[in-house]
């Protein structure tokens, strides 16, 4: 097989990967927003131990996110390694819109879970599926 060939359908196989696990968060997130109380009053730095001391479905959803972002970045490396150019343009934009989701998450946890913070992680996230899905269901034959 073709290196060029290999390397698309490897990367096809991460980026519906990447689609599973985006549902997958968006699942955890609205059970952790709609289920988990973070109390308000925790100092920034306070915040995280708390999590990881009191809600494993937020723990959960941060690693996972965290493992997104390093495949996005697989993602991009593979799309380049593929010379599709739909592809790269793709993965660019899920990393970019991973990237500030996991960033708004760590910010929403961090400095007491404001709107903003969430409303960003949220426009993260479908970038993020919106970018993967689109070759998911359309892929470009190599």
């Amino acid at each position: 097989m073709e290196k060029s060939k290999k390397f698309s359908k490897i990367y096809l196989g991460i980026t519906q990967g990447a689609v599973h696990t985006l549902l997958l968060l968006f699942i955890l997130g609205i059970i952790a927003n709609l289920y988990i109380e973070i109390p308000s009053d925790l100092a920034s730095s306070a915040t995280w131990a708390w999590v990881f001391s009191n809600s494993a479905i937020v723990v959960i959803h941060a690693i996972l996110g965290m493992i997104l972002l390093l495949v996005s970045i697989a993602s991009l490396v593979l799309a380049f390694l593929s010379h599709h150019v739909q592809w790269i343009i793709a993965s660019i934009l899920g990393l970019l819109f991973t990237g500030l989701a996991a960033y708004s998450g760590s910010d929403f946890i961090s400095n007491g879970q404001t709107n903003l913070s969430s409303l960003l992680m949220a426009f993260g996230f479908l970038g993020a599926l919106v970018s993967y899905a689109v070759v998911v269901f359309h892929p470009q034959k190599a």
